[in-house]
């Protein structure tokens, strides 16, 4: 096949997908939401939250055609690439304005909010024996030893290097060759120290993440949000290990491909990249199928078992999206709309391990960008 069948090929799985995700995301929310807004058990079943739903659809199914048709005219036009990926960037800019737009007809719909000064009923913060910590702190602390020992090992190789090494500076999935620098042989390691690690920390805040269940409904609920939340540590915990197992072997190829010990990175990182693919996939498609958002699908909602806790108030969410509460101490809650956790932005922790993210990822930019020159 031709690159241009490749990249078109790609940009219809890759709207097919995207575009089923968000016509599902509906369909396997918390019976009381309706995107992302808290309208009531009994009012998300309304005619106007039905149509509204309808909008949704129709909307979705118009920006993946509007986005094959923006990605088919690049691509014709001689650039097949650069369509493939402004198809993808058109179809979720035209989903975030239909959801803009759907999220204030919902929030039309939501009863009137407590008098200023009330809070509503929170669940509380328990994490006594929350099922997946123990995974995300293993997860943890092998990848931070893991990918340190990469950076040891090329930093070990570097006086033996050539004047042109190779490194993932400046590519997309496969390394090329840069002038040799300590910035080049090391971008890999620290990448792999910063993502691997991260998704292992949110595997833990996501373990510790607070319940937002029934009220009235006693174990059901609970479990259900115990079920969902392990899920989702479970998978991000798994994730980090496979993501570190793929940079680690990766940067030590790398290191070895310098060396001219081998002739490429070999098969095996392929392999690994597939095994990562493939796990993220089927995972999704099991949490969205077997729990939905929230433990939806475990639990029946109704307006004589309502929500509780940081899910209800609209107050303090931003456009469905952002929770901002200041005065909640969990750093992670359910989102409303999509799949899995959000951070509370009014929570100091939550800002400042935020703040070390951006810290760290703004550090390997700089290494980017000092090897290039």
């Amino acid at each position: 096949m031709t690159d241009a069948t490749v990249a078109n090929v790609a940009l219809v799985l890759r709207v097919c997908i995207l575009g089923g995700a968000l016509l599902a995301l509906p369909r396997i929310g918390r019976k009381g939401l309706l995107f992302g807004a808290y309208v009531g058990e009994d009012q998300a079943e309304t005619v106007s939250a039905r149509n509204l739903r309808r909008v949704w659809d129709r909307g979705c199914l118009a920006a993946m055609g509007l986005g094959l048709a923006v990605g088919f005219g690049i691509s014709l036009a001689g650039w097949p690439v650069t369509g493939n990926l402004t198809g993808t960037v058109v179809l979720l800019l035209a989903a975030l304005g239909l959801y803009a737009s759907v999220y204030s007809k919902a929030r039309q719909l939501a009863p009137p909010g407590p008098p200023a000064g009330r809070r509503l009923a929170v669940a509380s913060l328990d994490t006594t024996g929350a099922n997946g910590t123990s995974l995300a702190r293993f997860a943890l602390a092998v990848c931070v030893v893991t990918s340190l020992g990469t950076v040891a090992y090329a930093a070990a190789g570097y006086a033996r290097m050539p004047s042109r090494v190779p490194s993932l500076l400046g590519t997309i999935g496969s390394p090329g060759l840069f002038d040799k620098s300590l910035a080049a042989v090391l971008f890999t390691p620290l990448l792999n120290l910063t993502i691997s690690s991260w998704f292992a920390v949110l595997g833990l805040l996501m373990a510790g993440a607070k319940r937002s269940i029934r009220s009235g409904w006693g174990g059901r609920s609970k479990e259900a949000q115990d079920a969902f939340r392990a899920t989702n540590a479970n998978v991000f915990s798994v994730a980090s290990l496979l993501i570190c197992g793929l940079l680690s072997l990766l940067s030590v190829q790398m290191v070895r491909v310098g060396r001219s010990e081998v002739d490429s990175v070999g098969v095996g990182v392929a392999w690994a990249a597939g095994a990562l693919l493939l796990f993220l996939i089927v995972s999704i498609i099991r949490i969205m199928r077997m729990h939905g958002q929230g433990g939806a699908l475990r639990e029946d909602g109704s307006a004589a078992a309502p929500l509780t806790g940081s899910l209800t108030d609209n107050r303090h969410w931003v456009l469905g999206l952002f929770y901002v509460d200041k005065d909640d101490p969990s750093m992670m809650v359910e989102k409303r709309f999509g799949i899995g956790y959000t951070l509370n932005w009014g929570n100091r922790n939550a800002l400042l391990l935020l703040t070390m993210l951006l810290s760290m990822t703004l550090g390997l930019v700089v290494i980017a960008v000092t090897a290039l020159r």
